[in-house]
């Protein structure tokens, strides 16, 4: 019995943790670390006034950034390259609002690029073989001079 119960605690912090610490949209920025080593990228980050911006390069040479307001929360990201990073966990719950928002009945539909546009969150992804983007952002997170230019 008592070997069953060190083997828990562990197993227990190991499904917590990585859930926890992630800097997804609206998320704490604690978790920028975390990403940069999900993605294995290069991070650099770069003060903006009250904000910072979390720049990661990808091994295939794709770029994620991460855009972190002075209360420590990530109010925007973008991404660009040859290959879409993983969205499920850069979006957090957002993305299944989104997967869920973007269920369309016409085949061909499927082959334009996703989003979602509501007054909680907007997401925008678009692309062609060989180079995807997208940008996501919360409104109420984002500071009062915020404006979607930039996020470049």
């Amino acid at each position: 019995m008592r070997l069953r119960q060190s083997f828990s605690l562990p197993a227990l912090a190991v499904l917590v943790l990585p859930c926890a610490v992630n800097a997804e949209l609206g998320g704490a920025m604690t978790g920028v670390q975390v990403d940069r080593a999900h993605l294995d990228a290069r991070l650099t980050s770069t003060p903006r006034g009250t904000n910072t911006r979390h720049d990661m390069t990808l091994p295939n040479g794709g770029l994620v950034r991460e855009f972190t307001s002075a209360n420590g929360r990530v109010y925007a990201l973008t991404w660009s390259g040859p290959g879409k990073p993983d969205l499920r966990s850069l979006l957090g719950g957002y993305f299944d609002r989104l997967q869920a928002g973007n269920t369309r009945i016409n085949p061909r539909a499927r082959r334009q690029p996703m989003q979602l546009v509501r007054s909680d969150v907007v997401i925008q992804t678009g692309g062609h073989m060989g180079y995807f983007w997208g940008v996501a952002y919360i409104p109420a997170l984002a500071p009062v001079d915020f404006a979607v230019t930039d996020l470049q």
